[in-house]
């Protein structure tokens, strides 16, 4: 089962440099990075409907559930506003290997304090040191890979 999320993982890796390719494009094309974001959104909102028969659509007692969320249970949606945006306006400009080089660094490095501090509801897991070299390391390989 595991091998399942793993592959799951691997796609999502997958997605980011073709959707921030595909997202400069769009925005190139339409000139407006705001009708950009409503496209991606509109096309991602229409995938998202078409997984409804594979993985169901509940709405029971979801309005109590999502009341008694944290505030930052929310944040998601603005990283994902965010984190689109840039796609649109940044990603051409820097080319693609280094923008996913700088997302990857921002990544593990914010992995690594979420996990250590337990942030977010993720479960506490401490920065050891080998855990800190393998982060040290995964910069230091994402570097290279823009560098050179």
């Amino acid at each position: 089962m595991q091998w399942i999320l793993g592959f799951f993982a691997v796609l999502a890796g997958i997605s980011n440099p073709l959707q921030s390719g595909a997202n400069s494009v769009l925005n190139k094309a339409v000139a407006s990075p705001v009708l950009s974001a409503l496209v991606v959104y509109l096309v991602g909102g229409l995938c998202v409907l078409a997984c409804i028969p594979f993985l169901g659509f509940s709405t029971r007692g979801a309005g109590g559930r999502l009341l008694g969320l944290p505030w930052w249970a929310f944040v998601g949606g603005v990283c994902n506003a965010l984190f689109l945006l840039c796609t649109l306006l940044v990603t051409k400009k820097l080319g693609s290997a280094t923008f996913t080089t700088a997302v990857v660094i921002a990544a593990v490095v914010t992995s690594l304090a979420l996990d250590n501090f337990g942030l977010m509801g993720f479960p506490v897991r401490p920065a050891t040191p080998l855990r800190l070299v393998g982060g040290l390391l995964a910069v230091a390989s994402v570097v290279m890979i823009a560098i050179f």
